[in-house]
């Protein structure tokens, strides 16, 4: 599935907005943490010493979009997930990477009378991996963004919005050292947050 693919359902999905009755429309600006998780693909099982990969730091987001109605909004996020850092056990040497995404996606859900929005993304996000060592053809690139979650407007506070969700970009990397090359790896993040809507 390539990337032209994804940003066509992501903007035809928001487009649809026009075709269904406006309503809870608007601007939001928001921000959110969570945790931070990593599958490196096994990008290093080809190494003689055991090495681990662990996000030790929490992500954070910035989060702005606007809701075109009940069931589709079109959300831009930038998110720092902090620190991954790849140790080797036998030499305690260390390799990291801190990586930041900026994303487009489609948000797609339903809000009902109750306040109560579950919801899934997918999009398009850049993600620039920031390593320490320059291990990486490139760290920068292109990643799918997907995830889903739940949000909540309680109705005596009707400008403020509750978010509970998971989201990941997936993408693939290329490798300098002695390990196999093109690695598909996933960055993902649980998170609370929240927004103001105009």
């Amino acid at each position: 599935m390539n990337n032209k693919f994804i940003l066509s359902i992501a903007m035809m999905s928001a487009l649809m907005a026009n075709s269904v009755m406006a309503e809870d429309n608007g601007f939001y600006l928001g921000g959110a943490i969570g945790t931070t998780g990593i599958d490196d693909g096994g990008l290093y099982e080809g190494s003689s010493n055991p090495i681990t990969v662990d996000a030790e730091d929490r992500t954070y987001k910035i989060i702005a979009g606007y809701q075109f109605n009940r069931i589709v909004a079109l959300e831009a996020q930038y998110t720092n997930y902090g620190d991954v850092v790849a140790k080797n056990a036998l030499t305690k040497d260390s390799y990291t990477w801190s990586p930041t995404a900026f994303s487009i996606v489609a948000n797609l859900g339903y809000t009902f009378d109750n306040g109560i929005r579950p919801f899934g993304i997918v999009g398009l996000s850049t993600i620039d991996l920031d390593q320490s060592l320059p291990l990486l053809d490139d760290d920068r690139g292109d990643a799918i963004r997907y995830g889903f979650g739940v949000e909540y407007t309680p109705k005596q506070a009707e400008n403020f919005s509750f978010r509970l969700g998971y989201e990941a970009d997936a993408f693939a990397i290329e490798s300098d050292s002695g390990f196999e090359n093109d690695k598909d790896l996933v960055i993902d993040s649980f998170y609370l947050g929240a927004t103001y809507n105009f």
